[in-house]
This record gives C-alpha cells, sequence and structure tokens, in this order.
C-alpha cells in the first residue's frame, strides 16, 4: 500500500512541478527585485479552469530587452482512471494575446441631473478591464455612497464585437445589433419612484461624446426591447 501510494505521489509530482514552475514564475520574478528580464507576471494575468483545461490570458512577459509582450497560455490535463492528472500532448500552448479593442470612454468622476434629495447625480466610471477576446471592461459605482440615487445604481459594459459580447444571446433574442453602443448589464436605481426602465438588471447601451457618457436602458418592466426605453448622460467633472 505504501509503495502504491509513494508511486502516485511520484507521478502527480511529475505534471505539478512543470505547472507550478509556469505559474510562479511571475511572482518570483516581482518579489526578487533584482531578478533580470526575461520573466512573466501571471499575477497581472487572468486565470480561468474549465473542465481539464486551465487558461491564462493577457500575461505580461517582460523580454530579455526589457519589452512587455502579452501572450494567451493554455495547460489541458489527462486525467487516469485512478485520478492521476498529466499533461496532454501538445500543451502548453502559448499564443500572442489579441490586441486590446480601443474605446472612446474615459474614467473619472460625473456628475448627472439634479435629484429631489440631492444637487446632482455622481457617478465614478473606471476602466478599462480585461474580459475574454481581448476586449474591455468598463464599470460604473455610485460615488455618493450607499443607496445613492443614480441611473443606474451600478453597471458593467463591454467594448467589442456584439458576437463575442458575454450578452451575445440576449442581445441576439432582442434584435439588437446597433455599434453605436456599447452594451452591459446594470443595477436597480436606489432613487425613490424610480422609472421602470431602471429596475432589476436592466440591459443598457452605453456612448461617450467628448466629456459626455450616456447611459440607455433597453428594458422596461422586465422586458427587454431593440431600442432605449429611457436614457441618462452624466458630464465628466473637471
Amino acid at each position: 500500500m505504501n509503495n502504491r501510494r509513494n508511486l502516485n505521489l511520484k507521478r502527480r509530482a511529475a505534471w505539478v512541478a512543470p505547472f507550478l514552475m509556469i505559474l510562479v514564475a511571475g511572482v518570483i520574478a516581482v518579489r526578487a527585485q533584482s531578478t533580470a528580464a526575461p520573466y512573466a507576471e501571471f499575477q497581472y494575468s487572468t486565470l480561468t479552469g474549465s473542465g481539464n483545461t486551465i487558461t491564462a490570458t493577457q500575461v505580461p512577459v517582460v523580454t530579455s530587452t526589457g519589452v512587455t509582450v502579452y501572450e494567451n497560455l493554455s495547460l489541458q490535463f489527462n486525467v487516469d482512471a485512478n485520478g492521476n492528472l498529466s499533461i496532454a500532448t501538445g500543451y502548453p500552448q502559448v499564443v500572442p494575446a489579441p490586441a486590446l479593442l480601443a474605446s472612446g470612454f474615459l474614467a473619472g468622476t460625473y456628475i448627472g441631473p439634479p435629484t429631489v434629495n440631492s444637487g446632482g447625480m455622481i457617478i465614478s466610471v473606471a476602466g478599462p478591464g480585461v474580459t475574454s477576446g481581448g476586449a474591455t471592461e468598463w464599470t460604473l459605482s455610485s460615488a455618493s455612497g450607499a443607496n445613492a440615487c443614480t441611473f443606474p445604481y451600478s453597471a458593467t459594459w463591454y467594448v467589442g464585437p456584439i458576437s463575442s459580447s458575454p450578452l451575445a444571446a440576449r442581445l441576439k433574442s432582442n434584435g439588437i445589433t446597433s455599434t453605436a453602443w456599447s452594451y452591459g448589464i446594470g443595477t436597480a436605481s436606489q432613487c425613490s419612484g424610480a422609472n421602470n426602465a431602471w429596475y432589476l438588471n436592466p440591459l443598457i447601451g452605453v456612448s461617450q461624446v467628448g466629456n459626455t457618457i450616456t447611459f440607455a436602458s433597453f428594458t422596461f418592466q422586465n422586458s427587454d426591447y431593440s431600442t432605449p426605453q429611457a436614457q441618462i448622460t452624466y458630464t465628466l467633472k473637471q
């Protein structure tokens, strides 16, 4: 029994060792400030797992000349009858990461129309973040604290082709094809007597023109539509 256990431990070590070497390379490089390039920085990548595959996207890799390039890496495992893992033939696979899609959004604090309880709605726009396919992800949050009155209260939207959007199925089912907006999901407004267009999880479109950003709701009373049902515009605080 002990011999079998030792054999299993050796088998596991055979695939764990190279995998750990890949994943910790960036961490070691960061901690050892004197370490010279080249090195990878996995701590700045996005790690996901699905089935037998682990994927790292937008991994920064610093070359020997100090230039940073971005790679996508996937690592697939085989599982034998005893549950032992081994790296599948042909893995790891490393390809250049797609260039991030450009967007015209500006991060910062924005002021909206006045409300009954305040001199103006205040939101914070942050981004870009990286999501699948090289697209960018942006977020809205209320800058006035909990239960602040904004439309919407918070939101996440994506810049990239509609076909590769996390919301592709919802957009398609409602016949939404316009590229004038970047689409996302909002959360219910905390404003007293809020319009039903901003209720629960509205499907939103977002557009930036200069220092103004507009949010449109494609949802009304829990149903999505192909055209905006309400919209609001905020101006970047100078």
